[in-house]
């Protein structure tokens, strides 16, 4: 497939997201169901089969389902660790925020840069500035506490093999 030739359908012509812009949208997309279902009080996940499984992200339906069944877990961490503030008083969409992150750190199927990278950059976009500050620093204090350090090799270890 050539692709330098525009498309042949007559739809909307629009650029094919890259892989990280999809994965950007499906975070996006699981942080305001999170946030729908805690200020509806209602599970996360008949939002989602409400929607519809087909046209939902499978990123979107595993982020929302993992958070929503390590909720008490995850949220024990960010009280814990979130420094001089009462979990109750943490902004709802900062909690959304930080659980998805910390389900991705924990889950490792991405480097943790990438999933406080994209931690940070959701709070630039849903909550205020000072949000991606305390995001950063509760997420480094869970990858610092929780994850085993990296085991990329250093250039000492590449030297003796």
């Amino acid at each position: 497939m050539n692709h330098n030739q525009p498309p042949t359908s007559k739809a909307k012509k629009t650029k094919a997201p890259s892989s990280t812009l999809s994965r950007r949208r499906a975070r996006e997309r699981a942080v305001s169901v999170l946030y729908e279902a805690k200020i509806k009080d209602i599970s996360p996940v008949d939002i989602i089969t409400e929607e519809g499984l087909a046209i939902v992200d499978p990123l979107t339906i595993y982020l929302v389902s993992g958070v929503h069944e390590a909720t008490g877990d995850i949220d024990a961490m960010i009280s814990r660790l979130s420094l001089n503030w009462e979990f109750d008083r943490i902004p709802v969409i900062n909690v959304c925020i930080l659980e998805i992150a910390i389900f991705e750190l924990l889950d490792a199927r991405n480097t943790r840069a990438v999933v406080i990278n994209e931690a940070v950059d959701l709070a630039k976009t849903f909550s205020e500035s000072k949000s991606a500050k305390f995001i950063n620093g509760v997420l480094s204090a869970i990858a610092s506490e929780y994850l085993v350090p990296s085991q990329k090799p250093g250039p000492q270890d590449t030297q003796e093999q």
